[in-house]
């Protein structure tokens, strides 16, 4: 909540309704202006503030989740437009699918569906077509699959779940070697940029979402993703608390799938590591040591690893 820009910072305009990177509190006091705005940073909190609505049954939230919607719909051509370049806005419409259909679940409210259909088909369009499954990051194409296949379960949409299938059984289910040990994955190096995804993480996110009903993807996921985890919290160049929260969050939904307890052990060492780092025990968390301002997406990350076992 303190990331959200509402008054008495921006009372009305572009920026208002948003949720930048950091606090933007402690960003005041330390006169880091301008804040800075990001769309899909919003659409995380709106998923946050959907979760806590639903297991709590509190509408305390509700006002800083319209809020936020007000900035997505208000800012959606800005950020994602009709058939922009192939870019960071692909990002944009996969957090778009997974907290928009989200949001619906908790509130019943369907009033934003015309957009989600619209990051839905964006998403298809680009899949369909894709020559290469290399991206990383916001590029990452297995973590986009995995939205759409949520997404058109929630929405009845057989294009899209035909299309992430069909990518999913051609670069993983007939891959012999679908996975690589985690903890050597390639790490971004250098100043600036990001680096809070585990590739194979959102590999087997996808395949547990699109083969959900198959087999082959319990064996897949027992026989060459168990034996590629770390043993340790793994180290990494930059974001790696958000990076560990990831890969706990599939760990976790890996043992929901399995019921296989050795995921067990993995995801509370990754676990307990962040909360240690949680000094203020407050489940927000900088993006690693080296960066200690907290942020609004490292928590997401956060909060979704704990609820992956529920």
């Amino acid at each position: 909540m303190k990331c959200q820009v509402v008054g008495p910072y921006v009372e009305k305009g572009t920026l208002h309704g948003c949720i930048c990177p950091w606090e933007i509190g402690q960003s005041a006091a330390e006169g880091a202006f301008p804040i800075l705005e990001d769309f899909h940073d919003t659409l995380e909190a709106i998923w946050v503030w959907s979760y806590y609505t639903g297991i709590s049954r509190k509408l305390t939230f509700k006002s800083n989740i319209d809020c936020a919607w007000e900035y997505i719909v208000e800012n959606w051509k800005r950020f994602i437009g009709e058939e922009k370049a192939w870019n960071q806005s692909l990002y944009d419409c996969s957090l778009v699918l997974f907290s928009g259909t989200f949001y619906e679940e908790i509130f019943n409210d369907h009033k934003f569906e015309e957009l989600l259909i619209q990051a839905g088909n964006r998403l298809e369009k680009y899949l369909s077509r894709l020559k290469s499954t290399e991206g990383r990051e916001y590029y990452d194409p297995f973590w986009m699959t995995y939205c759409l296949s949520l997404a058109a379960k929630s929405l009845k949409q057989e294009k899209w779940i035909t299309t992430a299938k069909a990518l999913v059984k051609t670069t993983i289910a007939n891959d012999e070697l679908p996975f690589s040990r985690i903890e050597n994955e390639p790490h971004h190096k250098g100043p600036g940029g990001h680096d809070f995804f585990s590739k194979n993480a959102s590999k087997a996110l996808a395949l547990m979402s699109c083969l959900s009903r198959e087999e082959i993807a319990k064996e897949i996921i027992l026989e060459k993703f168990l034996p590629c985890l770390p043993e340790k919290f793994v180290s990494r160049h930059v974001d790696e608390n958000a990076w560990n929260a990831h890969l706990a969050s599939v760990i976790g939904k890996s043992y929901v799938f399995t019921d296989d307890k050795e995921f067990l052990h993995q995801y509370f060492m990754i676990m307990d590591e962040l909360k240690v780092r949680d000094v203020q025990n407050s489940a927000a968390l900088p993006r690693s040591p080296s960066f200690l301002r907290r942020e609004s997406w490292v928590t997401f990350f956060y909060a979704h690893a704990y609820v992956s076992v529920l």
